[in-house]
């Protein structure tokens, strides 16, 4: 977690630089602005099937954390550079040969997102619809109970589509992510399909008056 740390403050940093050239709102509408954001996320497919499964991993529902620099391009759509770091719930279980073996996967999350608001009275809950592509950093660690672990990684292109509810600063976003790759690095030698799909719960909040820009409440 310490790596996760270490990128995310950096991350803000870069944010921010760029948000002190950033263009002002668009009229009827939010500016630029940072969200840091957390949530649930479920795993699906091989992901979250049962550890004796062919291709099964175990794992259990987990959580996210993360942010976004969202940036206005009209007055109801937007576009949002963003990174999660996304973590399961680790599987443990019992060997034979080996004793206690816990299987842990993680995913580091580069991505951009497009949303679009739909119309909303002033001052009411705004729906808003999203969607994005990422690139997905698939992570596996095995430690059986002497402490020797096996661990591997491989990039995958995710795409993912939502929706979600804004009031003034806090926002709650549900969302679909498709992550499927194939590697010969994980349970089998040769090159072999695997479903990473997951669901997910969040909640936003951008940073009040980010950039010298007012907030506005919704149009």
């Amino acid at each position: 977690m310490g790596f996760v740390k270490i990128r995310t403050r950096l991350g803000l940093l870069i944010l921010t630089l760029l948000a002190s050239s950033a263009p002002s709102a668009v009229a009827g509408g939010h500016g630029p602005e940072v969200l840091l954001e957390a949530g649930a996320v479920a795993p699906l497919g091989d992901l979250g099937d049962d550890y004796e499964e062919p291709l099964g991993f175990g794992a259990g529902l987990g959580y996210q954390v993360g942010f976004r620099f969202s940036l206005p391009v009209a007055s109801r759509w937007s576009v949002a550079p963003c990174f999660h770091y996304v973590k399961p719930r680790s599987r443990t279980g019992t060997d034979a040969t080996l004793g206690e073996i816990e299987t842990a996967t993680s995913m580091y999350r580069y991505g951009i997102d497009a949303r679009y608001a739909l119309p909303s009275r002033p001052g009411a809950v705004r729906l808003f619809l999203t969607g994005g592509l990422a690139v997905v950093r698939d992570r596996l660690r095995e430690r059986d109970g002497e402490g020797q672990f096996f661990a591997e990684s491989c990039n995958a292109v995710a795409v993912a589509a939502g929706v979600g509810l804004r009031l003034d600063l806090l926002e709650v976003t549900f969302q679909y992510e498709a992550n499927r790759f194939t590697t010969n690095r994980f349970w089998s030698p040769r090159d072999t399909g695997y479903d990473w799909d997951t669901i997910s719960i969040r909640v936003g909040v951008a940073l009040p008056r980010s950039f010298g820009v007012p907030i506005q409440r919704a149009q």
